[in-house]
Order: structure tokens, then sequence, then C-alpha cells
């Protein structure tokens, strides 16, 4: 059954827009966006829909899943999108760390849990929910990277974070390194000089850099696709 998809403005005060399925034979109309432009957002939420119907347009091949969000099928799993995804989840001064950096940077899938710190020097107030983490860490200014919805760390910072956690899951930790490593062209004497010099944080970073470059040139970089559930 072909779908035409039409998108219109109500004339009520405030406005608001609709996309519309409709068929030749039934003429039966899905409402699927309300208050929303003509063009139909990037990233979805339940904000924007009731979770119901958004999953009833994923199942139907019109909405794929992207973090805790969900895309139109003609926009591409990048870093643009994957970033408004993990926006959805926290205030704007959070940034987006460790693994979920790494899964925007196209380097990982999305964490079950989704990763983000605050900077220590500013207020804000911590949020306490299964799907995320978030802790508060000492930021300098090149260690964070502006992308939409959100301000994600850099792959260099990213890199150090994910080596020096031993918090993080070893085998996964090592295949987000190496494709960080291959897909930015990072050296591990670059990440280690980001750490302290000895301790438990220091050989943690030694032993998985040692494994993840022994991968990343094998690795060709990600190309997004390891970001869909």
């Amino acid at each position: 059954m072909n779908v035409r998809r039409v998108f219109h403005r109500g004339a009520q005060a405030g406005g608001s827009a609709q996309l519309r399925g409709t068929t030749a034979h039934t003429g039966r109309h899905r409402r699927i966006l309300s208050g929303m432009s003509p063009r139909l957002a990037p990233v979805l939420s339940p904000a924007d829909l009731p979770v119901a119907e958004l999953c009833s347009a994923r199942l139907d091949g019109e909405l794929y899943g992207i973090g805790d969000g969900w895309c139109p099928i003609d926009e591409p799993d990048d870093a643009r999108t994957r970033s408004l995804a993990a926006a959805l989840l926290v205030p704007p001064r959070a940034v987006a760390e460790r693994m979920t950096a790494a899964w925007i940077h196209g380097a990982a899938p999305a964490p079950a849990r989704q990763q983000y710190c605050v900077d220590a020097r500013c207020r804000v107030k911590m949020i306490l929910s299964p799907r995320i983490q978030l802790r508060e860490v000492t930021l300098a200014d090149d260690d964070v990277v502006a992308l939409p919805g959100i301000r994600v760390t850099t792959p260099l910072r990213t890199l150090a974070d994910i080596a020096g956690d031993p918090s993080l899951d070893d085998a996964e930790a090592v295949a987000a390194l190496g494709r960080l490593m291959a897909r930015f062209g990072l050296e591990a004497a670059r990440v280690l000089e980001r750490l302290p010099r000895s301790g438990r944080q220091h050989d943690c970073a030694a032993a998985r850099l040692r494994a993840a470059a022994s991968v990343a040139s094998d690795a060709s970089g990600c190309d997004g696709r390891v970001s869909r559930r």
C-alpha cells in the first residue's frame, strides 16, 4: 500500500503541523505530527507524539530508532541525528561523554545507559534516571565540540575518558578506542599525555590502548549503522 505524506499548517492560533498518511482506496488519515514545522523534525520523541504512534510508525517502516529518539527513514544515521537524540535526555549544559560521545562520533553502538558530564564549575541540577549516568568533571574549552542539540567531548578527550575509566567493560572500551583512533587518526601516545603518568588509571588506559592499537589498523571507521538498536 503506497502512502503519500502531506504536511500542512492548521489555521488556529499558535498553528499546528501534521503529517497525514493517505491511501487512494480508504482516504484514511493518520495524524503524525502536531505543533511542528512543515518539514518533519530529524529526531522525534514522546514530546512530539505518543510512544504508541512512534512505535507503530517504526513497525510500518516510516521511522527507525536512534538512541532514545526516532528518525524518519530518509534522515541519515550520523553525528547530527545522534547528537540530537542524545540531547533529549538532559539539560542544555550537559555534555555527552565516554560511550555516548563514542556513539555520536560513530565509533560505538548506543550504550544501554547514556553517559553525560557537567563542568564542576557550572550549577546544574543533577538528574536521577535509570537511562543516564551524569557526573561532574573538569572540562577545558578545547575538550568539547558543539554539535546540534548538545556539546560532546572531542575525540581526543573521549579516548582519554574511555581508556582511563575502569568501570567500563574492557571489550566494549577497546572496540570503541580502536574505532576512534582509526577514524580520527589519533595515537595512543597523545591519549596517555592526557592521563596521570602512573597509578590504576594509567595502567588501565595503557593496557586498553595497546589492545586498541592492534585493531585500529584494521578498522576503517564506523559508518553509523552500529548506532541503531
